[in-house]
């Protein structure tokens, strides 16, 4: 992405002295120059955002909103702001201490200011970064229904392809499929995907691309299609190093392992690119990577039936979670260290895993993952 922020940073630069000069001369500065200005800071921000440069993200995107706002654009500042709100929310799952009321508010309010200014890339984007961030509070911890954020990215889809916004058409698309998934509408998700793949491959953005190929080898996957979720997950990853996605890489990074290790579950081929994506998320400092590395590591190693090596990983990843509130991957974590602690003989600590995993699902209204907690319990009753 780096690329990317130089020639970004380039256009801001020249749209923010273009602007000075038309002020200087007398002569306004143009609804293109606004255009200009704002296209250019949303790229630098996207693009920081990226790399989880959040800090630097939400500082240029204070800086854009407020000139846009003085020099009486009301469409760039509301997009300006709900790309604002969009890195907050990634910073919220990233790094702890963040006010996640605040950051709904800003979103909220980009979302009148854009239905405000009539401005339909803004509409888009405000309704599709609202729609993301109840889908996180819903999916990581439980909260809210799906229904009201379907029905966000459903208008944003629907504008995106009435108003010619082809980016965010892609996206709400992409999104739309995330709310398929995770509701078990396994075919329609598939379709969803494959429609916003067609759409990213024509336009050719290899970022979107990458996205919609994951989860649709994550579909793959489910369905014990191993060799085509291995080549989609590859050829994902692929793509995000060709655009120099670094955060990107490491997710990728950890989904190539995790099939290889299902493949051959007694292999070594998994360990290279899980140790890769730990020394990535150390080297980025992102957290969330860091939880996700661990874990695979942790898995592979539990695969190959060695749970002294996996005990460490998964500890240190279920340590990750809880601290992050992310009840998903704690529900999921505490499952493997029940089957590690039964690969070792030990009971006490098997039904103390168990009794917790059940007790987080139940209290945070995760269905999907109480029923994962009753696969668990009847696989280890039938052990002898």
């Amino acid at each position: 992405m780096r690329p990317v922020v130089c020639v970004g940073l380039a256009a801001l630069v020249t749209a923010c002295a273009a602007g000075k000069s038309a002020r200087g001369s007398g002569d306004p500065v143009t609804l293109e120059e606004g255009r200009r200005f704002t296209e250019a800071a949303v790229t630098v921000m996207q693009a920081y955002d990226l790399e989880s440069r959040f800090q630097e993200a939400a500082a240029l995107g204070r800086f854009a909103s407020e000139r846009a706002r003085l020099l009486k654009d009301p469409g760039g500042e509301a997009r300006l702001q709900v790309e604002l709100g969009r890195v907050l929310s990634r910073q919220l799952r990233h790094e702890p201490g963040l006010d996640a009321a605040q950051v709904l508010d800003l979103l909220r309010r980009a979302r009148r200011l854009a239905e405000d200014s009539g401005d339909a890339r803004a509409r888009v984007a405000a309704l599709d970064a609202e729609g993301m961030f109840h889908y996180f509070d819903k999916l990581l911890a439980g909260k809210g229904e799906w229904a009201p954020i379907v029905a966000l990215f459903e208008q944003s889809r629907d504008l995106a392809e009435s108003s010619g916004d082809t980016r965010g058409h892609i996206v709400a698309l992409f999104h739309l499929g995330l709310t398929q998934q995770f509701q078990e509408d396994f075919a329609g998700a598939r379709a969803t995907f494959e429609h916003s793949l067609a759409l990213s491959r024509a336009s050719r953005d290899a970022l979107m691309e990458s996205y919609n190929l994951r989860h649709l080898a994550g579909l793959a996957e489910d369905r014990g299609e191993l060799q085509l979720a291995l080549e989609q997950f590859e050829e994902s990853l692929r793509l995000r190093e060709q655009v120099g996605f670094r955060t990107g890489e490491l997710f990728a990074l950890v989904t190539v392992a995790q099939v290889r290790s299902r493949i051959e579950p007694k292999g070594t081929s998994a360990l290279e690119p899980a140790r890769k994506a730990l020394a990535l998320a150390l080297e980025l400092k992102d957290p969330s990577g860091e939880r996700e590395a661990r874990a695979v590591l942790g898995r592979i190693h539990l695969r190959r039936e060695d749970a002294t090596a996996a005990l460490p990983f998964l500890e240190q990843s279920l340590s990750n979670a809880e601290s992050h509130e992310d009840w998903l991957s704690t529900v999921d974590l505490l499952l493997d260290l029940t089957r590690a602690h039964a690969l070792r003989g030990e009971r006490a600590r098997v039904e103390e895993r168990l009794r917790r995993a059940r007790a987080v699902a139940t209290d945070h209204g995760l269905k999907a993952s109480l029923a994962q907690v009753e696969k668990v319990e009847r696989e280890l009753a039938r052990a002898p």
